[in-house]
């Protein structure tokens, strides 16, 4: 799991000071933005943003101070190696940090005047990031991601393992614009762990793409592709990209700091696609509700057939356990609804099983939603047909995502529904949402051959579907049922389909969907 946020802990930040002030004249913090971290297993991400003007940083004057911070009080203070500046932005990779613990970090400045720090801000690892599971034959890789996503600077991130001696073997990242051709080269350090590289003078408003790349034995091995797209203006604004934890899933919206969420990104065990494991699904998961927020999976032909469904409900590993139902028990007039559905994820038993985790049900109507000829089961079925399924040559893949909401909702047609705490999976606390939606996203034709980053926006189309959960049975999908994803954006605070600049979020076209 990842999370992006700032987390000022005012008591601890005074007491830093205070020790801090012994030992150098610091101060001028109005200078600075409270630094921001971004965690993935025991690696982080930190950047700040600055009020200097160009040229006056540079990473020999400026960076990044950070200590562990527990009961027994606060550690030895190191600085961050390797700081990249980036106008008037400083960012840092602060990596072999411990697992699970929480650290306090500053950013300074070194001028004339003496030291200039900004206020301190707080973040706690996680458990050490899963590495690949070995292979005697060849190396192997983890996922890749790209982090602190600036206008001119990103930080490549990939798992990878390997049990031949490192001096066998050397290691590299790939990266290239995607108008390009060749690929630039940034050489990592061989060995098993984690492989993390800053880029920088990269191209503003510029989609790139990249890749860890292993050399043996005069063969070379590669990850997955990931892609990240720069930022439009230098320094000091939020970045465009890198707010997803993987650039390169262009279903995943972006991450909503927020002590509720809860994400887990559930890749497949046993199903690969083009020799690297697939991806199922992501969730963001609300320990309020104890129910989804929202799911978002890829659609395509390959994982639908192969395995039967398992019916293996149980709790997500990678989601804390307490906030999940209990049990599979119904109530409160729902069954158990998926959000991805079972057989959207038949191609293998061990794939089939990860959607009856808890964390992709929620609780549905039995008599007029969740059922035969029910609302959501009618628009399940229209949404299946938009997964192309051409038998004589390209099938372009699907992405959606499946959301619930938990405000009280007037839909097109003048009516409405509450939400309600109902007795559900074993608890008396769970929220039966009052709408549901389904957010698409695919190539116009289904058959392009190509990725969405590679489609104009005229070439894709993208729209929301929304019901009220109370909504009459045998209700199939209207054009009436539509909105621009933009308006569900504005509805739920998330951003979607974030990965995609091209992605037509504004506006939509009921006969692009056959309505």
């Amino acid at each position: 799991m990842k999370r992006i946020f700032t987390l000022l802990v005012v008591g601890l930040t005074a007491f830093f000071v205070s020790c801090d002030s012994e030992e150098s004249d610091t101060g001028g913090s109005e200078w600075f933005s409270t630094p921001e971290s971004t965690v993935v297993g025991t690696t982080v991400e930190v950047r700040c943003a600055t009020k200097f003007g160009p040229g006056v940083l540079n990473s020999s004057n400026a960076g990044f101070i950070y200590a562990t911070v527990s009961n027994e009080g606060m550690g030895a203070f190191e600085t961050a190696a390797a700081v990249t500046v980036d106008g008037s932005t400083l960012s840092a990779t602060l990596s072999g940090l411990q697992a699970e613990s929480f650290y306090v970090v500053y950013a300074y400045a070194d001028l004339g005047t003496g030291r200039m720090q900004s206020a301190g801000s707080a973040f706690r690892t996680e458990q050490s990031e899963t590495l690949p599971e070995p292979d005697p034959e060849r190396p192997t890789f983890g996922t890749p991601s790209a982090l602190n996503v600036t206008a001119s600077a990103a930080t490549l991130s990939c798992g990878f393992t390997f049990e031949r001696p490192t001096s066998e073997y050397t290691l590299r990242f790939e990266y290239r614009k995607t108008s390009e051709q060749s690929y630039t080269q940034k050489s990592v350090a061989s060995g098993s762990g984690t492989k993390t590289a800053t880029l920088t003078g990269l191209s503003a408003s510029t989609t790139y793409e990249f890749r860890l790349c292993a050399e043996w034995e005069g063969e070379s091995y590669t990850s997955a592709t990931g892609r990240f797209t720069t930022s439009a203006s230098q320094g000091g604004g939020d970045p465009t990209g890198g707010l997803t934890k993987y650039s390169g899933w262009p279903e995943l919206p972006v991450e909503v700091a927020n002590s509720d969420y809860y994400y887990a990104y559930h890749i497949c065990p046993d199903f690969r696609v083009d020799g690297h494991l697939a991806r199922n699904y992501t969730v963001c998961f609300s320990a309020e509700h104890h129910c989804p927020v929202w799911v978002a999976a890829p659609r395509h032909v390959c994982y639908e057939s192969g395995a039967s469904r398992t019916n293996a409900y149980g709790k997500d590993p990678d989601i804390p356990s307490n906030i999940q139902y209990y049990s599979d028990a119904t109530g409160g007039g729902c069954n158990k609804g998926h959000m991805l559905g079972s057989a959207e994820r038949l191609v293998t038993r061990e794939v089939n099983k990860q959607v009856f985790y808890y964390t992709n049900i929620a609780p549905q109507y039995t008599s007029s939603f969740n059922t035969g000829g029910g609302a959501w089961n009618n628009l399940e079925s229209f949404v299946d047909g938009q997964v192309s399924k051409n038998t004589q040559g390209s099938n372009d893949t699907t992405y959606v995502v499946i959301g619930t909401y938990f405000k009280p909702f007037t839909d097109a047609y003048g009516k409405s529904c509450s939400p309600a705490t109902i007795e559900y999976g074993g608890r008396s606390d769970v929220t039966r949402p009052s709408m549901f939606y389904y957010l698409i996203l695919r190539s116009k034709s289904g058959t392009t051959g190509k990725s969405v980053y590679d489609l104009s926006a005229s070439e894709l189309k993208c729209a929301a579907f929304v019901l009220r959960h109370n909504m009459e049975k045998g209700h199939t999908p209207q054009a009436k049922d539509m909105r621009s994803v933009k308006e569900i954006e504005e509805l739920t605070g998330f951003t979607f389909f974030a990965n995609v600049p091209n992605a037509p979020k504004d506006t939509y076209n009921p006969s692009d969907w056959g309505l």
